[in-house]
């Protein structure tokens, strides 16, 4: 996908006009007994093969500080809005949209990006997960909320493609001037 492509449907519903980089990914922390902090790059499914390639006992558990969502309480609706069908990106399976989810769901990690960069910090099955930060400053979000911010789309009938329920694609927009979306792509 290219950088300005992103930049344009990153910003679309503001009206402001921003270029966008596309920037990788980028977890840091201590994956093994020696206690030294490294660094990963790449989307949340490479990161997690990198790590394990260090140290195949690794667990998340012990890598993240945010708190972990124990239970599930009724769940309402986080995102400001959500626009379905932009800038005619490809619709991706419902199926490997929802594995994204509940992967991020699992990790109930902090998530970063860079001021104006869209990030593919997912990508599943052809099925592809964008953070996007219009602040002019780096933002960092828990997993569990961006997944809930995916969930809010594949919730929205309208994200559908028009007579299969299966095929989905959108932007989830929070108040905080980032936004998450998911679209076919092709994944590693």
């Amino acid at each position: 996908m290219k950088p300005y492509l992103l930049g344009c449907f990153c910003l679309m519903a503001t009206g402001l006009r921003v270029d966008l980089t596309v920037a990788p990914l980028i977890i840091e922390g201590v994956v093994d007994s020696d206690g030294i902090k490294k660094t990963f790059n790449g989307t949340i499914q490479e990161i997690d093969m990198q790590i394990r390639n260090l140290n195949p006992d690794f667990s998340w558990e012990h890598f993240q500080s945010m708190t972990r969502r124990q239970d599930k309480p009724p769940r309402k609706r986080i995102t400001e809005k959500v626009l379905c069908h932009v800038q005619n990106l490809p619709p991706a399976s419902r199926v490997a949209i929802e594995k994204s989810r509940d992967w991020l769901n699992s990790l109930a990690t902090g998530l970063s990006v860079d001021a104006q960069r869209c990030t593919k910090f997912s990508c599943m099955e052809n099925a592809a997960v964008w953070f996007c930060n219009d602040n002019l400053w780096w933002i960092q979000q828990n997993s569990i909320t961006l997944a809930d911010h995916i969930n809010d789309i594949l919730d929205e009938p309208d994200c559908a493609i028009s007579g299969n329920d299966n095929l989905i694609q959108g932007q989830a927009f929070d108040g905080g001037d980032y936004n998450i979306i998911v679209n076919a792509d092709q994944c590693p």
